[in-house]
């Protein structure tokens, strides 16, 4: 038998080390529960994975009794305005990570940065800090250090996997435990069935809230974010940013299917040494389409200057064209120190610096009948053959 986790011990240990204890409403149990009971069911848990995962719970607590306390003391926080936020979303392994990493290069953008989300929250960056701050080392070595469990890694997240490189926006829906990392990097199943499924209104407040504290002391002309989570809360994203603008990435779902299960079970086997390609497959891909669907249909009632569908190939055969089309839609200027940052962030960051990680369907165990059947609905509306709907 393996280790078992409660949830008492988490609180008990944020309040403990916080010296707080108001976690900003209870909301976030339900979520919590979910996970422990996902780690205790799913795996059979040896000490490094229970000691990962108590240590990311942990700081999640106690960030969210910190960053309470803060609002409290700054009242001011509350009345910071995102405005016009632009969200990047689509398949997992489908171009969010490249669409934000290049937009992120405009001196205009505000992004999430890793050693923003992964540790602690509070104190919130300031615009001068008059010393480094001590969160991108400690989250270097961090990160180093997961990457160092498998040599395929560095290959499958080697783009946003740095101290100051773009991070998804999931970390702040983890305050309320809404997070698709989990359970496609352990393959915590049935905590990522209850993620496709939960109301997410909660986790998109504590969305906006975590943005207000971060703009706080460092704000920005616009945020650019992404995670393919939103795909799950869309309509929720939509009710907390009424006037969200998002890019859409497209890919044929089967390829984003190699992709992304190679990388669950990379993650899985380097986290818990429990991977099982094939029953990570069938529960990717189902959830996965699942996601899609339900965005598509909060998609088609969007006006058309509020979304714009980006093709994986169109991204990939010329990456600039393809942000001057972001650029574009949403009526944002393009100046020459962004496109000129872009240039240089391409030419120095080829595909083949990061290594990659090749697995066969076969080997994953990805059946391409099974697939197009569950991905027909997306194969029906847009022609991802040739980049066009």
């Amino acid at each position: 038998m393996g280790i078992k986790l409660s949830s008492e011990q988490f609180l008990e240990h944020a309040v403990e080390t916080s010296g707080l204890e108001d976690f900003g409403g209870d909301t976030f149990q339900e979520g919590l529960e979910a996970l422990v009971d996902s780690l205790n069911k799913d795996l059979d848990l040896e000490e490094g994975t229970a000691g990962y995962f108590q240590q990311a719970i942990t700081q999640i607590l106690v960030n969210r009794l910190q960053v309470t306390q803060l609002v409290k003391n700054n009242p001011e926080i509350e009345r910071e305005e995102i405005q016009k936020p632009l969200f990047i979303l689509g398949l997992p392994r489908s171009g969010t990570s490249i669409t934000q990493t290049l937009m992120a290069l405009d001196p205009l953008s505000r992004y999430l940065r890793n050693f923003e989300t992964t540790g602690a929250v509070c104190p919130p960056p300031q615009l001068m800090p008059s010393a480094p701050d001590p969160r991108i080392q400690a989250c270097h070595e961090g990160m180093e250090g997961l990457l160092s469990l498998d040599s395929d890694l560095r290959g499958i997240n080697g783009i946003n996997f740095m101290a100051l490189g773009t991070a998804e926006c999931q970390n702040l829906t983890a305050y309320e435990f809404v997070h698709a990392g989990w359970s496609a990097g352990s393959s915590l199943f049935s905590h990522g069935n209850w993620v496709g499924e939960c109301d997410m209104s909660r986790a998109y407040a504590w969305h906006k809230r975590l943005l207000q504290v971060l703009q706080w002391k460092l704000p920005n002309e616009r945020w650019v974010l992404k995670a393919p989570l939103h795909l799950f809360g869309l309509d929720c994203l939509l009710e907390t940013y009424p006037d969200a603008r998002i890019v859409f990435t497209h890919r044929d779902p089967f390829d984003a299917m190699v992709s992304g299960v190679s990388m669950a079970f990379h993650w899985t086997r380097a986290t818990t040494g429990q991977a099982n390609a094939p029953a990570i497959a069938d529960w990717y891909s189902a959830l996965w389409a699942k996601g899609l669907e339900r965005a598509l249909e909060v998609r088609s009632q969007l006006k058309e200057k509020q979304v714009l569908d980006l093709f994986h190939k169109d991204l990939s055969h010329d990456p600039l064209q393809a942000m001057e089309a972001i650029y574009g839609h949403f009526d944002l200027p393009f100046s020459r120190a962004a496109k000129k940052r872009m240039q240089v962030w391409l030419r120095d960051n080829p595909r083949s610096r990061f290594g990659s990680h090749n697995c066969s369907a076969s080997e994953l165990g990805l059946k391409p009948g099974r697939e197009k059947k569950r991905f027909e609905f997306y194969l029906n509306r847009f022609d991802l053959t040739r980049g066009r709907s």
